[in-house]
Parts: structure tokens; sequence; C-alpha cells
């Protein structure tokens, strides 16, 4: 499936840098062991919002079947291209920006084993990495704890040390921070509820972009079915090629 190129997109999938020898940031391991939680959930629903626009970018909403199976749906909506995936955990379909059909990719493809998903090989917005963290560039940290046991967490990062650190999965997509800012609220019970991020990139291709987008985490463990939206599929043969359409 094509990647779509989006600076939200890249920021979601990238790494903890957390050396041993770093003095790491004030509630690291509240904010470490939320992601560890969230990578144990046996259901949710993930919705990514344009603050600046209050526009749904994203919804992704998973649980798994019988077998541990992740049944899942994605839908994107990056610089006007619409992106669509869905898995029975059988079977993996998607749907490009343009595309009047769906492709599927069963197990006589190549590629089947990197597109099926369970509850140890998990699809990227079920992973922890979806709520940045790159500890050792953090320059100021806020906590503030409610009387309920809700957790906030502010990292503002150094734009310099971001930038010299090695970071796959964003730089691909982005080539130089100017400033970033991240809040993670977090429940009593460990599980994230929302997490922010504002600042501003610019891109592999010199566009420099504003970020300001909330992912917000809703139904937890509360999702048994996801609705298939699959409808007509391309036969074997029948879509043509990126190359071939060029």
């Amino acid at each position: 499936m094509r990647k779509l190129i989006s600076a939200a997109a890249a920021l979601v999938c990238a790494v903890v840098l957390a050396g041993c020898s770093a003095k790491l940031p004030e509630g690291y391991d509240k904010f470490a062991a939320a992601r560890e939680k969230y990578e144990k959930l046996d259901s949710a629903t993930v919705t990514m919002t344009d603050l600046s626009s209050g526009e749904e970018i994203m919804e992704f909403r998973f649980c798994f079947n019988g077998n541990d199976e992740m049944v899942f749906s994605y839908y994107g909506c990056w610089n006007g291209e619409v992106q669509q995936a869905y898995s029975d955990g059988a079977e993996f379909f998607y749907k490009e920006d343009g595309d009047e059909k769906w492709t599927v990719i069963s197990s006589a493809d190549e590629n089947y084993v990197y597109n099926v998903y369970n509850r140890e090989y998990r699809y990227p917005y079920a992973e922890g990495r979806i709520f940045f963290l790159a500890a050792e560039a953090v320059e100021s940290a806020q906590i503030i704890s409610s009387e309920d046991g809700d957790t906030q967490i502010t990292y503002i990062y150094d734009p310099d040390k971001l930038n010299s650190a090695s970071m796959p999965g964003v730089q691909e997509e982005i080539a130089s921070f100017a400033a970033l800012t991240t809040t993670l609220n977090v429940g009593a019970d460990g599980i994230v509820r929302d997490f922010t991020e504002s600042g501003t990139v610019t891109s592999v291709t010199g566009e420099i972009l504003t970020l300001d987008m909330k992912i917000t985490i809703s139904d937890v463990n509360e999702v048994f079915d996801v609705a298939n939206p699959v409808d007509e599929i391309y036969r074997s043969g029948e879509k043509l090629s990126r190359t071939e359409e060029a």
C-alpha cells in the first residue's frame, strides 16, 4: 500500500530516544508506562483531529477475534488525499485516493505476512509509538496531577537536539524541527486519554508545516466488532500500477 506523505503521520511513527546515560525528564516513567499499557489494549477507537481546522483527519478502530488476529478499519485524509484500509484478520484490503475499488492482499500474495496483524505484531496506530517521545531532546517538562488521579505531562523539545537525533520513520519525511511541544493526558488507570502536538517543521521537500493535532483514545476495551467497509474489489490484474497509469 502506498504510504501517504504527512508530517503528522511521520511524527506518530517516531522511536523513543532514551540512552542509559541520559537524564530522563520528569514524568518519563509514567509516559513510558502509558505507552506500554496502550499496546496491551484489547480494542479502542483512535481519532486524530487537526486543531487548526477542527477537521477529523484520521479514524482507526480495532479489536481482536478469537484467534487473536487484529480486525481493524482505518480512514485517513492527509493533504486532501483519502486512504482507507480494512482487515478481517485473514486478509488485508486497502483503497488509495482515486481508486474506484478496493485491492486485497491475501495469503497467495508475496507481501501477505507484512499486512496481517495480531496482538504481538500490531498495526502502527495500535502501537505506543503513536505518542511521540524523544526523551533526550526534552528541554523542559510540566507535570500536573489532579485529585482524581489523572496526570498531564507536557514536554517542550529542544529543536537542535531533535535535529541531531536519529529518528527512523521521521527523517524520511521531516528535514528539521523549529519547535515542538507535546501534551499527554493519562488517566488514573494508566491509560492514555489524549495526546496533542504543536510545532513547526520543514519537510524533506522544503515545505514549512505547522503542526497542531490531537489524538484521542476512546471505546477502550469496548470495541467488539468492526464494520466492514469493503464493497467492490479489483480482480487480479485489473488495477493498473501507478507507473502504467502515468
